[in-house]
């Protein structure tokens, strides 16, 4: 075992360097812990039933990522449609909701915490590379800044990406020992650190690709070049095989986007790396597919990657550095880039994305700092002025995700540059203050008939207007947007029918609503937001006995602490009778 000499120059420069790392990230960070949970943080966490599970740990392997919402067979079948797989990353979620609670503070600061254990994993991993003390720092330094990443640690469902990168960074580095030490064991870790991080999120799917190429610039014979590589088909085959029992036998849904959007998708990536200021917190896809610069940037970004390996077949020693920088950076966004093409997807392009990517371009910058240390004032000058560009980006940011979730929609004030998802967002989180801005961003959704999501947001904006009326004592407007609901049909959400039974039973035709609920109920007898959503269709009833029945089954499959609080009070009000609650 190696020794490390805590006395030495170097291990107290090295202690010296990561000290200021976990001050610099814990003071760009902590803003965001004060934060709630936002956006997919509901749905993986607070309304998330498999959280409270007893059996958790004995399904979260063989479970779509997010967990489960029913128990029933036609709730299994819809939750099998996912096309994620992530079991370490819900683990994770489970792990903090199990010390802590609901307490987003918690969650925020484990992402915290993964983020520096990774600028310190990059700062050793640049170190063993032999890039040297200073440039390793400068790298790990405008990682912890890099403004592309506030959505990685600030959000706390961008935990995906920081675990997949925390096991890539184990991976490579046991991959580093073995090719120093020969020793078997290392590389068998290695493997077993890459089937890690595909359970965590399958941003590593072709880092192999990348070993291979370390192995082959090695001169590898064929039979030694399988059995180095064997650990890695291994953990990819078991992690295929755990992903095919948790979901869909139906596979990849086409979106039925051009191919070109692939390379655009790359172009605008590479764009933003080097240009990273200015951002929105999502991205307009739809800005960007089809525009010629991006377009041409990308197909530049792959033409020189297929150069790059040409010239490393010919020379492998030469253009090891470059070939491997540029091929990983492709490798490692294709399976990001490649979410364009699924169905399922409703924001094909995100900030997330770029976690893992943005090493090897800021490997390239840690590199280029090496070789301009004959002159350090300009380099430090340079960083200095780089870090204060990044930190006047990034900062902010974090401290938007330090709101609660109203807070943070209504907090973006210039709407019309983010997605649809977070223009649709900011209009219904603003639809109870500012109608009149909330209508306004609807319709500037709806003027978009072009747009590829067009008719599943129409959907979506219809049954947020219907639900809002029909719950504000409006049920004239409400009407108008169930009708066109019902006109168009039969994409409604459960959530349109569940709205729509209580829009009847509010408008005295309560049979015709308790018709669909328990048409629902048929269909999904063990489903928790049918379940809910029943009971408090009964409570505008007033038959406080079905909602009681219904609450006690749903606390009986999910035992959450917020079934329990409404069992009791509903228990309250049917003791004392008084009007509904909703």
């Amino acid at each position: 075992m190696m020794k490390i000499d805590i006395m030495s120059p170097s291990t107290r420069q090295n202690l010296v360097f990561i000290l200021i790392l976990v001050t610099v990230n814990l003071a760009l960070f902590l803003p965001s812990m004060s934060g709630d949970f936002l956006w997919d943080d509901v749905l993986l966490i607070t309304e998330n039933p498999a959280l409270h599970d007893p059996q958790f740990l004995s399904k979260f392997l063989t479970s779509p990522f997010g967990g489960s919402l029913g128990k029933d067979e036609n709730s299994r079948r819809l939750e099998r449609v996912s096309q994620f797989y992530r079991p370490l990353t819900s683990l994770s979620y489970w792990l903090d909701f199990s010390v802590w609670g609901k307490n987003p503070a918690a969650f925020h600061l484990t992402n915290i915490c993964l983020h520096i254990l990774n600028v310190s994993l990059l700062f050793y991993f640049l170190s063993l590379l032999g890039v040297g003390p200073f440039p390793s720092f400068f790298g790990a330094l405008l990682f912890s800044f890099f403004p592309l990443h506030f959505e990685n640690v600030a959000w706390i469902s961008g935990r995906t990406d920081l675990l997949s990168f925390l096991f890539i960074a184990f991976s490579c580095l046991l991959l580093l020992r073995y090719l120093k030490t020969d020793r078997s064991h290392s590389l068998r870790l290695s493997g077993l650190f890459y089937f890690f991080s595909l359970l965590s999120k399958e941003t590593a799917l072709f880092l192999p690709a990348v070993f291979l190429m370390i192995f082959f610039s090695r001169n590898r014979r064929l039979k030694i070049l399988v059995r180095e590589m064997s650990p890695f088909l291994i953990a990819f085959a078991a992690w295929f095989g755990l992903r095919s029992l948790s979901l869909s036998s139906s596979g990849f849904l086409l979106s039925g986007r051009p191919f070109g959007d692939l390379f655009a998708s790359i172009g605008y990536y590479v764009y933003r790396l080097v240009f990273p200021f200015n951002l929105p917190f999502t991205i307009d896809a739809d800005r960007i597919f089809g525009r010629t610069e991006f377009l041409l940037l990308g197909g530049l970004a792959v033409v020189s990657g297929v150069v790059m390996l040409a010239a490393f077949r010919r020379n492998q020693k030469k253009w090891l550095t470059p070939a491997l920088l540029l091929t990983g950076f492709l490798l490692s966004l294709l399976p990001s880039v490649l979410v364009i093409f699924s169905e399922a997807t409703v924001s094909f392009l995100a900030w997330r994305f770029l976690y893992l990517p943005s090493v090897f371009f800021i490997g390239g910058m840690a590199s280029l700092f090496r070789q301009g240390g004959k002159r350090p004032a300009v380099s430090i000058l340079v960083l200095i002025g780089l870090l204060a560009l990044y930190g006047m980006e990034l900062y902010p940011k974090n401290r938007a995700f330090g709101s609660s979730e109203k807070e943070f929609w209504t907090g973006i004030k210039k709407y019309d540059r983010e997605n649809i998802l977070a223009r649709f967002n900011i209009a219904q989180f603003s639809l109870s203050e500012n109608e009149e801005k909330s209508l306004e961003i609807f319709n500037s959704i709806l003027s978009r008939s072009d747009h590829f999501l067009y008719t599943r947001f129409k959907t979506r904006i219809h049954e947020e207007l219907a639900a809002f009326y029909t719950f504000n004592g409006r049920p004239d407007e409400a009407k108008r947007y169930f009708d066109e609901l019902l006109r168009t049909g039969p994409n409604m959400s459960q959530h349109f029918y569940v709205t729509y039974a209580s829009y009847l039973a509010l408008t005295d035709r309560p049979e015709e609503g308790r018709n669909i609920i328990d048409r629902l109920l048929s269909l999904f007898p063990e489903n928790h937001l049918i379940l809910l959503h029943a009971a408090k269709f009964y409570i505008i009833l007033q038959d406080y006995d079905r909602a009681l029945e219904l609450l006690t089954r749903d606390f009986a499959l999910f035992p959450t602490e917020e079934i329990k609080g409404l069992l009791e009070q509903v228990r309250r009000v049917k003791d004392k009778h008084p009007g509904p609650v909703i």
